[in-house]
């Protein structure tokens, strides 16, 4: 019985396809270099605090001021009364001025004291005022609408209650609007100004 075999590749044949198996091995592990070397240079980038934080813009003393930089009075800055009628407010910048970045607005609210509730920081409210950042949690819509006592962002929907911390009342947002703990200046006019810093990160979380 006989059995049919191939025929040799010629060694020329068998040379060449060594050879091309070879280059794409190396091609292969050349990539797999570079792929770690950029994922190495990227992680050394993010260590080597090249991508920080930014500065914040309210720090204690800070003082309160409108799109104009007015500094705003806590006797009439908003009237006092049982209804949320909102105003927009920004730091005051050094020498004077507005700093009117998307991330440094703030709304500023007002209700009789006593009104407001835990988890609201009661120390960070100040002759019936409350302030909160105007930038969604959601996907960083401005905060621009309101619903009844509800402070309502017009993108998606998503309401927050000024009177409990401004926590999601409803979504898609699943975190509250950070505070702003704000003062009086006694011996300037009882002009607002903030105490510290937001009570948490603004913008989307």
């Amino acid at each position: 019985m006989t059995t049919d075999t191939p025929p040799d590749e010629p060694h020329e044949e068998i040379e060449i396809k060594r050879r091309q198996v070879a280059k794409i091995l190396a091609a292969i592990s050349g990539a797999g270099a570079v792929s770690a070397f950029s994922v190495s240079a990227i992680a050394g980038l993010s260590e080597s605090g090249k991508i920080e934080e930014p500065e914040p813009l309210f720090v204690e003393g800070v003082r309160l001021v409108d799109a104009e930089g007015t500094p705003l009075r806590a006797a009439d800055a908003i009237p006092p009364n049982e209804n949320l009628e909102p105003i927009t407010v920004y730091p005051e910048q050094e020498g004077g001025g507005a700093i009117t970045e998307d991330r440094a607005a703030v709304l500023l609210v007002r209700f009789p004291e006593g009104s407001y509730q835990e988890p609201t920081n009661l120390d960070g409210t100040v002759d019936g005022y409350a302030a909160y950042s105007k930038v969604c949690t959601h996907l960083g819509c401005a905060v621009n609408g309101t619903e009844g006592n509800q402070l309502y962002c017009q993108c998606h929907g998503s309401q927050f209650d000024p009177l409990q911390g401004a926590e999601v009342t409803s979504g898609p947002a699943t975190s509250p609007l950070p505070q702003l703990p704000i003062g009086v200046a006694d011996d300037d006019g009882q002009l607002l100004l903030a105490t510290g810093p937001f009570e948490g990160p603004v913008g989307p979380q």
